[in-house]
């Protein structure tokens, strides 16, 4: 007689334990007031040198003539950053405190309080269209172009010797442990497109191209695609891949109108 299997069903019920640091903090303003974070009375932005991200934020603060303090964050143990939950650059602490995370959210923020001269998010779908690009396309496009070797990753680093506050330590292992890890996440950004991370890069400025309207994509003065956008383009400044910038016909003539008019 051949054998018999049982098969016996066993269910297994997982309890996870979820602790306030490990829910996801909301992008924008935050409830929690800061005014601790405030250096010398001004509005205080929490940064680092390269940050696209972080240049969308100087780009709107340098357009509005707006003077504001900056700290420059440890971008490999973020010590500046212990106070805050969120944990990632840019983070905008207004003069009463106010902490407001994300910089689309900064930008919408900034605007908000001074001239309100462009729409809010959800008002306009070409510019939040195009804002969203700046952070789901153009800014992992040029990651993966400037972060393509781990020489290149080195030269983007570089600024983390100049940095005063930053100790002797702490500088040599921004510089080349930070290189290695940025050559990672280089070849992680890469691997969502299709092309190679130039080929790549020009067909991202190709397609963002259609979205200028007149001199700017919000036509005679920017919007918050604007800033967003030319702060991305801004951190390739200097670094590998920015001629593919300099060189494309219609990027290079807004990337300029965007420079004079921020003053960054």
């Amino acid at each position: 007689m051949p054998p018999r299997w049982i098969h016996k069903h066993y269910t297994f019920r997982i309890v996870v334990t979820v602790t306030p640091d490990d829910m996801e903090i909301p992008s924008g303003i935050q409830d929690k007031l800061v005014p601790e974070r405030v250096v010398d009375g001004l509005p205080t932005m929490y940064c680092f040198e390269t940050c696209p991200f972080c240049f969308k934020v100087k780009a709107l603060l340098g357009s509005r003539g707006i003077e504001y303090s900056k700290v420059e964050v440890d971008p490999t143990f973020k010590t500046q950053m212990k106070w805050s939950q969120w944990g990632k650059v840019p983070i905008f602490v207004d003069v009463d405190g106010t902490q407001v995370t994300d910089s689309n959210y900064i930008l919408h923020y900034i605007d908000s309080n001074d001239s309100n001269s462009f729409p809010r998010m959800g008002d306009d779908l070409d510019q939040d269209r195009w804002m969203e690009f700046s952070n789901e396309k153009l800014g992992k496009s040029i990651v993966a172009v400037i972060y393509t070797s781990y020489w290149t990753s080195v030269q983007a680093l570089d600024y983390v010797t100049k940095v005063d506050n930053f100790s002797f330590g702490s500088r040599l292992i921004n510089k080349w442990l930070g290189g290695f890890i940025m050559r990672m996440v280089g070849k992680s950004r890469a691997k969502m497109f299709d092309l190679p991370p130039r080929d790549n890069l020009q067909f991202q400025l190709d397609l963002m191209s259609t979205g200028i309207e007149g001199d700017f994509f919000g036509d005679d003065e920017p919007n918050g695609a604007d800033y967003a956008n030319f702060g991305i383009l801004r951190s390739m400044q200097g670094l590998n891949g920015f001629d593919i910038v300099e060189n494309h016909k219609i990027v290079s003539g807004w990337y300029g109108r965007m420079q004079k008019h921020s003053g960054v």
